[in-house]
């Protein structure tokens, strides 16, 4: 009987040194939100090899430690799942950092003034190359190349604006690409010209770009990591731990993948392919055989999206809209015919892929639901989880149809705000009175039950989601000025918006049992912040700042 006692004592000393050698990080002491209700709090967490293996109480989960577990005291600090970004431009956002990068000057003196200092200090460069430029700081978004020749006249210039729609040249690039007055307008795209003359403004809308852009310096395999791992860098740095790549041409996927290899991608990874919907049947042919080229190959990144642009924006009047604009006689310009949209998006369905779209305007919009409800009645219905991206203005009439669809909308939160002058200089003489009123109805979609996520579109605007958040449940902002809510009938509550960024993020990316919440068996991603953004004052939310961020367990990030 001795004998059994102790053989029995035996093996559960065993188990338990078993179970303490297993953990290797504790974070306890925290308030840790597990996203599984809104009340669900935990104080702690037990992680081994990068996954949550226990969650509860201090006093339960520090007894799970041994002499090599990593034991991390929260202080009390707030904890959420890592929150993922579910439209963003990881790579061409990097790169836009290597250019002359005009984030935040909102005055033509200030963007002139940095692209002349530039130009000054990069004698060598054959091309001036600026970024993110402010388009609403130019009377009807139409900067004139007579400013750019003004103080760089003898090197071709390139600006593209921070919506990435507009382009900005001077007369030098306007010769080199052979642009004059004669010269017609591309399909899809937009040669600005002087009224009187004909002669080209010097401002470039959609495709009318590419007129310019294939002239200049190519960047390096080495830049486009670069710029990818400084883009990872700074969305750890915000919080940001799953990546949805809002556009990736080939070369881009091959980066991705060069860099997973290397196992240095800090964030899980989901490519939108890009797919040029006009070209119709032959571009979805194409998207299919780099999609087969990769998704089978082992790692974190999927490769089953693909990204298609159904219009252009408001600012530029290239966004498809259902009646013409207010102080114009045209509509807009959608990138192709209904058939030609049904056709492409019932051939992506039927293969079994994501479908991803920009639709900007309320035509837009109701095209891109129209092509879903036709690939549905082609090929029955299935888990499809196709989301459309930055619903700028949406008809009323359409809300329901995102729930009786299962589309996903996903919101561009940033730029539901008066305090934008994109809003107040642009889109108010463009759209008129009633579809000011339409502009990125969040609230209400939620309120007609469609399932809601939130991406930031950086580089166009910035990664931090917190900024978002505050407008989003403000519709001002984000700063500390208590105001009365813009469109006060499409506000939304904080969680809800937390809730996109964390469990529907993750569901959106079919990571729903990796990721998205804190609990035994999924990814330690989390975020530490410095306040609790379920509880501040409201007009305090975009001044959090992240304290630490963990992806797989590992510490990827921590505020010096």
């Amino acid at each position: 009987m001795r004998v059994k006692i102790y053989f029995i004592g035996v093996v559960i000393l065993l188990i338990s040194c078993k179970r303490k050698a297993s953990v290797d990080i504790i974070l306890y002491h925290g308030h840790i939100y597990t996203m599984n209700a809104p009340s669900d709090t935990i104080q702690a967490i037990a992680i081994k090899d990068g996954k949550i293996i226990q969650t509860g109480n201090n006093q339960e989960i520090i007894a799970l430690k041994s002499t090599s577990t990593l034991l991390i005291d929260l202080y009390g600090a707030t904890v959420f799942p890592g929150f993922t970004d579910a439209h963003i431009h990881p790579i061409s956002g990097g790169l836009a950092l290597l250019e002359c990068e005009l984030t935040d000057l909102v005055t033509q003196s200030l963007i002139l003034d940095s692209l002349r200092r530039y130009a000054e200090n990069h004698s060598d460069l054959a091309w001036i190359k600026g970024e993110n430029m402010w388009l609403a700081a130019f009377k009807d978004g139409n900067p004139s190349k007579t400013l750019l020749d003004s103080i760089i006249p003898d090197r071709p210039v390139f600006v593209t604006s921070s919506d990435g729609h507009n382009a900005w040249v001077n007369s030098k690039a306007l010769q080199l690409a052979g642009i004059s007055k004669e010269s017609p307008d591309p399909p899809y795209g937009k040669i600005v010209r002087i009224r009187d003359t004909r002669e080209p403004s010097g401002t470039l809308r959609e495709t009318a770009i590419d007129l310019v852009k294939h002239l200049l310096p190519k960047y390096t395999d080495q830049d486009r990591k670069s710029a990818l791992l400084k883009a990872i860098a700074l969305a750890n740095q915000y919080g940001l731990t799953t990546l949805n790549e809002a556009s990736a041409h080939s070369i881009d996927v091959q980066t991705y993948y060069t860099l997973q290899k290397e196992n240095k991608l800090n964030a899980h990874i989901n490519l939108s392919l890009y797919c040029e919907i006009s070209k119709g049947i032959s571009a979805v042919k194409e998207t299919i055989a780099l999609r087969d080229e990769w998704v089978n190959v082992p790692g974190d990144i999927k490769t089953n999206e693909v990204k298609l642009f159904m219009d252009g924006v408001v600012e530029g009047k290239t966004a498809a809209m259902l009646s013409d604009y207010a102080d114009d006689h045209h509509n807009g310009i959608a990138n192709a015919s209904m058939d030609t949209a049904s056709d492409v998006m019932v051939e992506l369905d039927k293969a079994g892929m994501q479908i991803h779209v920009h639709s900007i305007g309320d035509r837009a919009t109701r095209m891109t639901l129209d092509a879903f409800d036709h690939a549905i009645k082609a090929n029955g219905r299935r888990d499809s989880r196709h989301h459309i991206a930055h619903l700028h203005v949406i008809h009323p009439d359409d809300y329901p149809r995102f729930k009786s669809l299962n589309v996903i909308a996903n919101f561009q939160a940033l730029w539901a705000t008066w305090e934008d002058t994109y809003m107040t200089e642009l889109n108010r003489p463009f759209l008129g009175v009633e579809r000011m009123e339409w502009q990125y109805p969040m609230g209400s979609l939620l309120n007609a039950g469609a399932t809601l996520v939130f991406g930031s579109d950086w580089d166009v605007s910035t990664q931090n989601p917190f900024y978002a958040l505050q407008v989003a449940v403000t519709r001002r902002g984000p700063d500390s000025i208590k105001r009365d809510a813009w469109t006060p009938q499409h506000l939304i509550d904080r969680y809800a918006v937390i809730h996109g960024y964390t469990v529907n993020g993750a569901f959106l990316t079919f990571r729903e049992k990796e990721i998205g919440t804190l609990g035994a068996g999924k990814w330690a991603d989390l975020i530490v912040l410095d306040q609790d953004i379920l509880t501040c004052d409201i007009f305090s939310i975009y001044k959090t700042k992240v304290l630490k961020t963990f992806f797989k367990g590992k510490q990827v990030y921590a505020q010096e």
